[in-house]
């Protein structure tokens, strides 16, 4: 292959990634073509490729293409989440494993909540979401949590953004600063209980979150809540944040 059509592969596939970017709903391989204005048997090759690599990922009933976990880490990467991604990953495994339940780690970035990584639970039935989605503001255990323990000014910004209720979450808030994590039981996601706690930094500022998500009639929730709050305790410490002072029964 010569130098210009090595670079025209490149190009290719650059504009099929960036397609990604202006329809987040996925693409089907007819209608990505048409857009690009490229032959159906170029696209489909080159979508089958970034799907081995898992910056696309495929879904086989819909026959149609969504941005994949690695791009996503990529872009995350650049926003400046890979440190504690880096910290928290193995720490997530071992409690996915241990609970057999699903485990988030979540951020505020661009005043949203967004998945930055996830380790899916062990059991057939378990609670499914992606990497890049976004949790909402106003209500559930992740919102809680953001909402107790961002900084003034910050929680004002949200609350005027996403045009938070505060009148009906302050005392649960409140509750959730003297337990140091938050429950949430179907308010986000039909049949998911889910609870949440924050991560903090040296600055003493909270910088990210980890939630815990099953189906409520199988969900252990006093067996989950001193081991959340110690993965958040140790990912925190190693943050070098020294002062937790959370535990169980609080």
């Amino acid at each position: 292959m010569t130098g210009k059509r090595k670079n025209l592969a490149v190009r290719r596939t650059a504009q099929i990634l960036k397609s990604f970017t202006q329809n987040t709903n996925g693409w089907g391989v007819s209608d990505l073509a048409s857009h690009l204005k490229l032959v159906k048997s170029v696209v489909f090759e080159n979508l089958n490729v970034l799907v081995e690599e898992g910056l696309i990922k495929k879904d086989e009933k819909k026959k149609e293409y969504f941005i994949g976990d690695e791009l996503l880490r990529l872009s995350l990467t650049h926003l400046g989440s890979i440190e504690i991604i880096k910290v928290s990953r193995p720490i997530l495994k071992d409690l996915a494993k241990e609970l057999g339940e699903t485990v988030l780690l979540s951020k505020i970035i661009n005043n949203r909540t967004i998945i930055i990584e996830k380790v899916d639970g062990s059991y057939p039935l378990r609670f499914a979401i992606d990497i890049g989605a976004e949790l909402p503001l106003h209500k559930g255990s992740s919102a809680k949590v953001y909402l107790a323990f961002l900084p003034d000014k910050k929680r004002e910004e949200l609350i005027k953004i996403h045009q938070i209720n505060m009148n009906r979450l302050k005392e649960e808030i409140e509750i959730v600063r003297k337990r140091g994590y938050a429950a949430s039981k179907e308010e986000v996601f039909a049949g998911v209980y889910a609870l949440t706690v924050p991560v903090f930094n040296n600055s003493d500022e909270i910088i990210a979150a980890i939630g815990v998500g099953g189906p409520s009639l199988r969900f252990e929730k006093e067996t989950v809540i001193p081991k959340i709050l110690e993965v958040a305790k140790k990912i925190s410490l190693q943050m070098g944040y020294l002062n937790w002072k959370w535990k169980a029964g609080d």
